[in-house]
């Protein structure tokens, strides 16, 4: 009884902790004027410490989908095809940008929004095993790696193929939308967890936006966007709210349970 008093007390600690967090980051944010490094790290650096501290035991396998994942896929491939579309630019206080496109904040963005997102569900919602060995991941690492190589080839000898008519859309269709509603069609009782996921990080997603609009840590100066979305006089793609906002938690959690195969 006093172990389970215990744990219930812990959670409600956890629920307090996550709902205020983006709140402090948002205030703090726009109190100092924050750039988008020092934003990120508000928005998904102090969560992550407090996660991985509640969590110890998920943290390596978290850290290492989040790396492939949001890092590589992420902040490497899909950020450079974004900027080299023209579907968004953000300012960076470094001097390079990797391949001449992608702002160094962005690869730490990428990895910290995977990773909060896992260790959330994690902590929080998943009592599946945490096996490293998996080979379902094996295949995944394989899968990202032959993609980079593709990526690469193209972008030395042909990077004009990159050049994509309303790309951020077409993305969110092939490999968000569809693989997400496809998991969830075969396994529908993650749905339930997967939103509770998506509630919480569709208002910290929202904070962010708007914050790092307010602050112009980026901007979206393109023309291919399926729509707009105006919030609180700020305006962004309605793609930005679909899959950043809507999609992006219930779709890292498909790929992370997929290729996990605990699925519990």
């Amino acid at each position: 009884m006093v172990k389970r008093k215990h744990s219930l007390l812990s959670k409600k600690i956890d629920i307090v902790f996550l709902i205020l967090s983006p709140i402090f980051a948002s205030v703090t944010s726009l109190y100092f004027r924050t750039n988008f490094l020092t934003s990120t790290l508000l928005f998904y650096g102090i969560p992550a410490v407090y996660l991985s501290l509640r969590n110890m035991h998920a943290v390596k396998k978290s850290a290492i989908f989040s790396f492939i994942f949001g890092l590589i896929g992420g902040g490497i491939i899909f950020d450079y095809l974004s900027h080299f579309n023209n579907l968004w630019f953000v300012p960076s206080i470094f001097p390079i940008r990797i391949l001449g496109q992608v702002p160094i904040e962005d690869l730490l963005w990428g990895f910290l929004s995977v990773y909060n997102i896992i260790m959330f569900y994690e902590h929080l919602l998943d009592k599946g095993k945490h096996n490293l060995k998996n080979t379902h991941m094996k295949y995944f690492i394989t899968i990202i790696i032959f993609c980079l190589t593709i990526f690469l080839v193209i972008y030395i000898f042909k990077n004009e193929l990159f050049l994509i008519s309303y790309f951020y859309a077409k993305i969110i269709l092939v490999l968000f939308l569809i693989p997400t509603i496809s998991f969830l069609t075969f396994f529908p009782r993650l749905l339930s967890k997967y939103l509770k996921t998506g509630v919480y990080f569709f208002a910290q997603s929202l904070m962010f936006e708007l914050t790092a609009l307010s602050l112009n840590q980026w901007s979206f100066n393109g023309n291919q966007y399926i729509g707009w979305v105006q919030i609180l006089g700020k305006r962004f793609p309605l793609e930005e709210f679909i899959f950043w906002m809507i999609l992006l938690s219930t779709c890292v959690l498909s790929y992370y349970e997929f290729f996990d195969d605990d699925r519990k």
